[in-house]
């Protein structure tokens, strides 16, 4: 081959490989702009649904609030804002069915209650984290027998393909020796429950204002008589996925003890109102 046309060669070789390595690198730059794109805006949307979240919490802290400043207080409302977090938020009047049962762990157990208190929660679809189980206030016990123990129950739960801020109410219960001077004390147990399930189903997104309100409250009462002396009862409460025993001490003799159950529940109406 003569000498030019071998120069010619290499210079063409030359002139390729440049447009090349050149393309080569613009398409590595735009795949390293891509990845890094994609990974910032996946940074930014959790940290836009985490913020979300606390908007949500906030709300349903605020909700909590006024049912308890109403509660136990036939007439009283109270109407609250809820900010737009960008979550669906519900009512549900039927969920969360509640059953009770009054037992002495032997020969006696009776079923004291049944039926739902309603809750209400946000949707929060898109959280990245998984707070599945983790309570903002309150814990998983269903039922609870000191004052000292909160009766809401706000916590994140998994429903369907999404994370749930869950707002909902446990029962609380107490004993008293009422009476002691006869051979059978007289002893009183009672139970404080605050059911939702007179509320709207609402499903509402964006800001709004909602309206708490306690419509009444309704006491039953039942007695017991015990032939043999009884030093315990135990109160088993069954809600959902959740089962708690408390025991509450009894005042009796050996002929015995008598006992009032009485059952006071809280209805508390959610509904939503214009400003």
């Amino acid at each position: 081959m003569p000498i030019k046309s071998l120069k010619r060669l290499i210079g063409s070789r030359k002139a390729l490989a440049v447009p090349v390595t050149y393309l080569i690198l613009f398409g590595s730059l735009i795949a390293l702009i891509s990845v890094t794109y994609g990974f910032a805006i996946t940074r930014i949307s959790a940290k836009e649904a985490l913020l979300k979240a606390s908007v949500a919490r906030q709300n349903m802290q605020a909700l909590d609030d006024a049912v308890h400043a109403v509660a136990w207080s036939p007439g009283a409302s109270k109407t609250v804002y809820m900010e737009d977090c960008g979550y669906p938020f519900q009512t549900q009047p039927k969920a969360k069915n509640l059953v009770l049962n009054l037992t002495d762990n032997g020969s006696f157990s009776l079923m004291v209650f049944n039926g739902s208190v309603g809750k209400a929660l946000y949707t929060l679809e898109g959280l990245p984290e998984n707070q599945q189980g983790l309570f903002v206030r309150g814990d998983g016990r269903a039922i609870i027998s000191r004052n000292a123990y909160t009766i809401t129950q706000l916590y994140y739960a998994r429903g369907g393909n999404a994370q749930q801020l869950v707002l909902c109410y446990r029962p609380l219960a107490t004993a008293l020796a009422a009476d002691t001077s006869n051979s059978k004390p007289f002893n009183i147990i009672r139970l404080y429950i605050i059911s939702l399930n007179s509320s709207e189903a609402l499903t509402l997104y964006g800001s709004f204002h909602l309206k708490i309100s306690t419509l009444n409250t309704t006491s039953t009462v039942t007695r017991f008589e015990f032939n043999s002396s009884v030093s315990s009862l135990a109160l088993q409460a069954l809600s959902e996925d959740a089962k708690t025993t408390v025991w509450l001490p009894i005042e009796s003799t050996a002929d015995g003890a008598i006992v009032s159950l009485e059952i006071l529940t809280c209805h508390i109406e959610i509904r939503r109102v214009n400003a």
